[in-house]
């Protein structure tokens, strides 16, 4: 039988600026783009996130209609956060959010909890969140017997990179981005870096956007090369969140980690044909043209 895939982590609302196209008012947050990745995986999903005020109810609407159990979403008073995300011609971002006060004030607010009815075949998308909760997170899957597929940002690896790799040794796979381990593991190469996490004792999914990803096995000297998929690109946006959900709804529904890894950058493929997340089947005003 296949376990649910429980996502943890926040939502937002972004302004995304690509060079060619530019947009306020998306909904966003890596918890949405894994959830749409994971059910467009085939996944039964339950998405635990707060909802600012601001968050609207008809994006809510539309995620539970696609069948994202919302069960686990509280709404709160406190604003969502926002997100500035500016792409550069070399696929790097600038993320000056995360350098605001107000946003970080928005993340202690937001918190999400901690999944309360977690099974034994259910899998745990785990994003960015601060290291605490990510850390109660996986005793309460460890507990359970579930596994947990972990991801991180820039923000997190940057402020608390001790504690993300304590966290991602205990999760069967760590999926972080190349501007991510450049925080975690800043002496080393990507594949390098990819390596030492490995080391740790989790399967790693390094994921390299345009490039495809690199697969390293828990503890092994060898990795494999893993292409993207062709892909017309218009909006690179949560493309990893949705590799990270996608890649949790494969090891839920019995794929191991080379064949969930090869299924998930599909998945990622068909997210950045659209805008913000309207290839993934949420539509808001603004997503056929912004």
């Amino acid at each position: 039988m296949t376990g649910t895939v429980h996502i943890v982590g926040y939502l937002s609302i972004d302004r995304i600026e690509t060079g060619r196209d530019a947009g306020d008012g998306v909904p966003g947050g890596a918890a949405l783009y894994a959830a749409l990745g994971a059910r467009a995986a085939g996944a039964a999903v339950a998405l635990h996130a707060m909802a600012g005020a601001d968050f609207r109810a008809d994006w809510l609407q539309q995620a539970a209609t696609l069948g994202i159990d919302l069960a686990g979403v509280v709404r709160c008073s406190s604003p969502t956060r926002r997100a500035r995300l500016a792409y550069r011609g070399d696929e790097s971002r600038d993320n000056a959010h995360h350098a605001q006060e107000v946003w970080w004030e928005r993340t202690h607010a937001l918190v999400p909890a901690v999944p309360a009815a977690l099974a034994a075949g259910d899998v745990v998308a785990l994003m960015a969140v601060p290291s605490a909760v990510a850390a109660q997170t996986l005793a309460a899957a460890a507990k359970a017997g579930a596994r947990v597929v972990m991801d991180t940002s820039a923000a997190f690896a940057a402020a608390e990179r001790q504690a993300v790799c304590a966290n991602a040794a205990k999760a069967h796979i760590f999926a972080p981005s190349s501007e991510e381990t450049r925080h975690l593991c800043p002496d080393c190469s990507d594949d390098a870096a990819a390596f030492a996490l490995a080391g740790f004792g989790c399967n790693v999914l390094h994921k390299r956007g345009a490039a495809g990803a690199f697969a390293v096995a828990a503890r092994a000297a060898t990795g494999l090369r893993l292409a993207a998929p062709p892909a017309a690109l218009r909006d690179p946006t949560g493309a990893g969140d949705a590799v990270a959900g996608a890649l949790a709804a494969g090891i839920a529904a019995g794929l191991d980690f080379i064949a969930a890894a090869r299924a998930a950058l599909q998945i990622g493929a068909r997210c950045v044909g659209g805008w913000g997340p309207a290839a993934l089947g949420l539509r808001f005003e603004g997503s056929a043209a912004p």
